[in-house]
């Protein structure tokens, strides 16, 4: 792997987590198109690590003031703490569900690349599915939550388990959360800001433990310093102006840019399979 393929990973991880559009199912896209060989598990630990990073530094007031919510007893931070409850409750059936799910993704990593491209395609089809949903049920929604702390735990939940299967490539993880938070009546730069919190724990968990079993014990070859230093920086910067550019986005704007470009990409890519 050289620095330059490294820095259009880097690139494409930084963009692809944040907005709704599957991380997972472009960096298998990227490589298909370019003719690259897959960079393999431990790049793939760098660009999720650099993702943690990007999420923490541009949350890193958030990610403080829930801390000490769950630290403190002041009723000031009570709101904080209990985000920080609803962030943990919805974290735990994320994680069991998606346990459960990891046999069927590793799966799908030993197809041939032409067969994972097709599963990108489909579950790129559903993510636009997902969104436009999202944004019907949002419109006839009468009742809206205003802040992600006062989400209530059910909703929370069912986030939580919308996130867990969006493991598969193709279904993006933000987008996904983020369309149940909307469809649940949550608006949509708060869904978006719960969304982003949620996948800290989720995403630090998954990383922990493709490094100790996969890097550390499984002895996984990492790639040379230098484009491994390249995707890490890369992913992370970009990733920060990813999220600082979606907040403010869908403050004023629905998720149906997101929907026509999932469906465009994902119906091309199953078009092109059934003729090719």
């Amino acid at each position: 792997m050289g620095i330059l393929e490294a820095v259009v990973l880097g690139v494409t991880q930084g963009i692809t987590e944040f907005l709704p559009i599957s991380s997972d199912g472009h960096l298998i896209l990227v490589p298909w198109l370019f003719g690259w060989q897959r960079f393999g598990l431990g790049f793939d630990v760098v660009l999720h690590a650099a993702t943690l990073l990007a999420t923490v530094t541009y949350f890193r007031r958030d990610v403080w003031s829930l801390a000490r919510g769950l630290l403190s007893k002041d009723e000031a931070l009570a709101r904080e703490r209990r985000l920080a409850w609803l962030i943990i409750a919805a974290t735990i059936p994320s994680a069991l569900i998606a346990l459960a799910l990891e046999p069927l993704v590793e799966g799908v990593e030993t197809l041939p690349m032409s067969s994972q491209v097709t599963v990108t395609g489909a579950f790129l089809v559903l993510t636009a599915i997902l969104l436009t949903l999202a944004e019907v049920f949002a419109r006839r929604s009468t009742h809206s939550v205003e802040t992600a702390e006062e989400i209530p735990l059910k909703q929370a939940l069912l986030i939580g388990v919308a996130q867990a299967f969006a493991v598969a490539p193709g279904l993006s993880r933000s987008g996904t959360t983020i369309a149940a938070g909307v469809g649940l009546g949550i608006k949509r730069e708060e869904a978006a800001r719960f969304s982003f919190l949620l996948s800290i724990p989720i995403i630090f968990a998954a990383t922990s433990k493709k490094i100790l079993l996969d890097v550390i014990v499984g002895g996984e070859t990492l790639p040379p310093a230098g484009p491994l230093a390249a995707g890490l920086i890369t992913t992370a910067l970009v990733g920060y102006g990813a999220i600082s550019l979606l907040l403010p986005y869908v403050r004023k704007h629905s998720l149906a840019a997101f929907a026509i470009y999932t469906a465009v990409v994902g119906t091309a890519i199953l078009v092109a399979r059934i003729l090719f």
